[in-house]
C-alpha cells in the first residue's frame, strides 16, 4: 500500500506566515505611537510606529496614510505587524482641530505640537472663569496659536472704592498657558507644515505694538492730569465765589479720563 501524504490546510500555512494586506491608518496617537489600520477586508489591526521596518516611514505616519503590514491574530484582537508606508514621500499636509484647544500637560492628546512658542498668554476676568479662559484663547489666536499648553487658573485681587468710606475688594479669575500650533498629518489634509509656524514672530510683532499703545496710553494721561493740574492752580490763585466748585470738578475730570490702559502685560515672554 502507498504511504499517506497528509497536506496541511492553507489557512494554517497562511496564519504561520503572515498575509501581505493593504490599509489605511483610521486613527493614530503621535504621543503614544499606536494607532488602528482599516484592513481591505474590512478588519480593524492594531499597530505600534515600531513595527515600521522602515525608521523614517515611523516618522511619516499619519491618519490617511496608505500602508501594507502582515496580518497577526491575537487573543486581543488583529494586529499588524511588518509595517511600510505606501508612497511615504507624499504626506506632507496636515488638518487642524475645528476648535481650540487647551491642556494642563505639555501634550494635546491625538495631536503632534508642530510649534511650541516662547509667550505665555494671559487672560483675566472679574466676572467668570468662563470669561476669563475665553480672553485667554482670544489672546493665543492673535499671534496665530490654535492651542495652549501648561493652561493654568488662579486667583488674584483688584479693589476699588467703596459705597462709604471703605475699600471694595474683589475676586479676579485668570488663566494662563503656552500658545502652541497642533495639527495631525493626514492625506487628505489641506494645510501645509508651513501654515502652522511663526508663532515668535507674530508676538513679538504684537507685543511691539502693545507696547506702543501702552506708551500713548501713558501719555494721553500724563497730559490730562498737567491739564487738571494747571486749571486748579489757576482756581486757587484767582479768587471768586465758586473756586472750590471748579477745583473738585477738574480733579473729577481727571480721574475720568486721566487713566491709563496696559495693553500688553497679557502677552508675556516665557
Amino acid at each position: 500500500m502507498r504511504g499517506l501524504v497528509r497536506v496541511k490546510p492553507a489557512s494554517l500555512k497562511l496564519r504561520s506566515k503572515g498575509m501581505i494586506m493593504k490599509g489605511i491608518i483610521k486613527t493614530y496617537l503621535p504621543e503614544k505611537r499606536y494607532g488602528f489600520i482599516k484592513g481591505d477586508d474590512g478588519k480593524d489591526y492594531f499597530f505600534h510606529a515600531s513595527e515600521f521596518r522602515d525608521k523614517e516611514h515611523a516618522e511619516q505616519l499619519c491618519e490617511e496614510g496608505f500602508v501594507h503590514f502582515d496580518q497577526q491574530a491575537t487573543p486581543k484582537g488583529y494586529k499588524a505587524k511588518n509595517c511600510s508606508l505606501l508612497n511615504p514621500s507624499d504626506i506632507l499636509t496636515y488638518i487642524k482641530p475645528d476648535e481650540f484647544m487647551t491642556t494642563r500637560s505639555r501634550h494635546v492628546s491625538g495631536w503632534e505640537v508642530l510649534e511650541q512658542s516662547s509667550w505665555i498668554v494671559h487672560g483675566s476676568s472679574r466676572d467668570s472663569p468662563d470669561a476669563a479662559k475665553k480672553e485667554t484663547m482670544d489672546g493665543a489666536v492673535r499671534i496665530g496659536a490654535n492651542a495652549l499648553i501648561n493652561f493654568e487658573y488662579y486667583k488674584t485681587t483688584g479693589s476699588e472704592p467703596g459705597t462709604g468710606n471703605g475699600t471694595y475688594n474683589y475676586t479676579i479669575h485668570n488663566f494662563r498657558g503656552r500658545a502652541v500650533t497642533i495639527a495631525k498629518r493626514n492625506s487628505k489634509g489641506k494645510h501645509l507644515e508651513s501654515d502652522f509656524l511663526g508663532l515668535n514672530e507674530k508676538g513679538e510683532q504684537l507685543k511691539a505694538r502693545l507696547i506702543e499703545d501702552t506708551k500713548k496710553s501713558k501719555n494721553k494721561r500724563n497730559v490730562i492730569w498737567l491739564i487738571v493740574s494747571l486749571l486748579t492752580f489757576i482756581s486757587l490763585s484767582t479768587v471768586f465765589f465758586n473756586s472750590v466748585f471748579y477745583i473738585i470738578f477738574f480733579v473729577f475730570i481727571g480721574f475720568v479720563f486721566g487713566r491709563s490702559t496696559d495693553y500688553d502685560s497679557w502677552l508675556e515672554r516665557a
